[in-house]
């Protein structure tokens, strides 16, 4: 019973902590579904690292007749192998319910979610479709890869059996690639994580470091709105050859345009060839359909016109650099396919330039903050006795806060930032940096000697020193010294997951700057993780 309650608890508290971890990250223009997807994911993938310390804690305090039953187990038959102490586990439940959720999440659900976001087509249904589709063609390329190594498997071993050939088989794929990823990770967060807290104690440098982002940041809002710009390019030029269709007379006969008031072009489509609907008895107009996915193209597109309007410096030379680039390719761009095509196009630059510039203003944000904590005469302009430069850093900065109209709360908000920043961030973090640099080399150490046969590892010392009573105290110890490096690991795994530059869009930006294309990514990803994680950390 006291277990079942544990693990109630811990299933509250992955619930509640992945719920704030992805609030913390989420675009507020996020889905609910997404929203929910996301917290049900993170929350079972997370669930291995809150569920391991329980079932080694449960291991060790299991009666010597288990030992006895695994012997007498041992000498007969490995079929009638005695399941009973597994059944027995409080959290052998738990393990399957998380095994077989993830399982769907990681290879079903989340894959055809990201795949239907990242979709140009622009009904729900056909997004979903194309989901589904270039899911199951990435599932089956992986299905024919693990058939021709279990065929090669059995030829080589002259015998096919599911217990002995295939399981192991499809096992040791999942647990090669998990481990490949793992290793990558992990070796890089080890690095990391004690080099950035030790690099960042010191107020100044932190403030020299983000000036110093500031100019890759600003460079990769430019990138991300010359691309954008190259996209609204394309959509205008589709429109233009429309317009001049219908002045020729070639498109009479379908569709009529005429501008807005706010420079959009809206379409009106008279009848013209029809086709049937897969699904139903009606009949859709093929020129209405495109006509319509062009409108809602163009509505697309003017969302975001005033988007960063002083920084669109190249407005008129686009054009003439796609048409130099497409010169030698011949594009339909009557065609609906190509519409669908100019819409993910369009979907992804427009979250690009979304997140460049929330990255932007962040960095902008946090250099104001620590220039105005770092001056001298930030307790001058708190009081209002100094007119100087720093008043009106500080009272920027003041006004700025979400709670602006409560002057009280943010000057002791202000204060209690100085106080953080001033005195107690650095021994804070250098403090930090060296427990995180000690857990590292410990990690690391255990990781080399793994072929060892000496247990060189101060984890499992740690482990087998806490073991030797099944006191309800030592077992609370003993599962907290097994959370910790299981923690610690986790936290440098996915850390350097969720960060990576090189992920581009999928990368995690925090105060509520990722879409969900990139929550979906990094849920997948932690869900398929956290299986070869908890091996290695075993390994260990």
């Amino acid at each position: 019973m006291e277990t079942q309650t544990t693990l109630l608890s811990l299933a509250i508290l992955l619930f509640l902590t992945s719920t704030w971890f992805v609030v913390t990250y989420a675009k507020r223009s996020t889905s609910f579904f997404i929203l929910l997807l996301s917290i049900a994911s993170f929350g079972l993938g997370s669930a291995a690292v809150a569920l391991l310390p329980i079932d080694l804690s449960y291991a060790s305090t299991a009666d010597d007749t288990n030992t006895s039953n695994d012997a007498n187990n041992a000498a007969n038959d490995n079929d009638t192998y005695d399941n009973t102490d597994i059944t027995n586990n409080p959290t052998y439940l738990p393990w399957q319910i998380t095994y077989w959720t993830t399982f769907i999440l990681a290879w079903l659900i989340l894959p055809i979610t990201r795949e239907s976001l990242l979709s140009g087509h622009f009904s729900l249904q056909q997004r979903f479709k194309d989901g589904v589709a270039k899911s199951l063609r990435s599932i089956m390329i992986m299905i024919c890869m693990g058939t021709v190594t279990i065929i090669g498997m059995a030829i080589h071993l002259k015998s096919v059996r599911l217990v002995t050939t295939v399981l192991p088989v499809l096992m040791a794929l999942g647990n090669t690639y998990g481990l490949v990823l793992v290793a990558v990770l992990l070796g890089n967060g080890l690095v990391n994580i004690p080099k950035k807290f030790w690099r960042e104690a010191c107020p100044a440098s932190e403030l020299r470091r983000v000036r110093i982002m500031a100019c890759g940041a600003e460079e990769e809002l430019f990138e991300a709105i010359m691309n954008l710009e190259d996209v609204e390019e394309r959509i205008e030029e589709v429109c233009a050859n429309a317009i001049n269709l219908r002045e020729d007379g070639g498109g009479g006969e379908a569709v009529g345009m005429m501008e807005n008031e706010d420079g959009g072009i809206s379409l009106r489509t008279r009848r013209g060839r029809a086709r049937r609907c897969g699904l139903c008895c009606c009949r859709v107009d093929e020129v209405t359909q495109f006509h319509e996915s062009l409108e809602e193209l163009v509505r697309r597109k003017n969302e975001t016109l005033e988007l960063n309007s002083d920084r669109r410096t190249r407005r008129g030379n686009a054009s003439s650099r796609n048409r130099d680039n497409d010169e030698g390719n011949a594009v339909n761009t009557m065609d609906l396919n190509y519409l669908v095509s100019l819409n993910a196009q369009l979907k992804r630059a427009q979250e690009r330039v979304t997140s460049a510039q929330l990255r932007w203003n962040h960095l902008m944000d946090h250099s104001r903050l620590f220039a105005s904590l770092m001056d001298d005469e930030s307790d001058e302009a708190l009081t209002g006795t100094s007119g100087g430069g720093s008043s009106s850093n500080a009272s920027s900065l003041l006004s700025s806060t979400p709670s602006s109209a409560c002057c009280c709360n943010n000057k002791i908000q202000y204060t209690l930032q100085k106080l953080w920043v001033q005195h107690l961030r650095y021994h804070a973090y250098r403090i930090i940096a060296i427990v995180t640099a000690v857990l590292s080399a410990f990690v690391l150490l255990s990781e080399v000697t793994l072929a060892v046969p000496l247990n060189l590892s101060p984890f499992s010392w740690t482990l087998h020193a806490l073991d030797n009573s099944s006191d309800s105290t030592h077992q609370i110890l003993f599962q907290i010294a097994a959370l910790i490096p299981l923690l610690y690991m986790s936290i440098c795994v996915y850390t350097c997951l969720f960060q990576m530059s090189s992920l581009s869009s999928y990368c995690l930006r925090g105060n509520r700057q990722s879409h969900g294309v990139a929550l979906i990514f990094n849920a997948q990803y932690l869900v398929r993780l956290q299986f070869p994680l908890g091996y290695n950390y075993l390994l260990m």
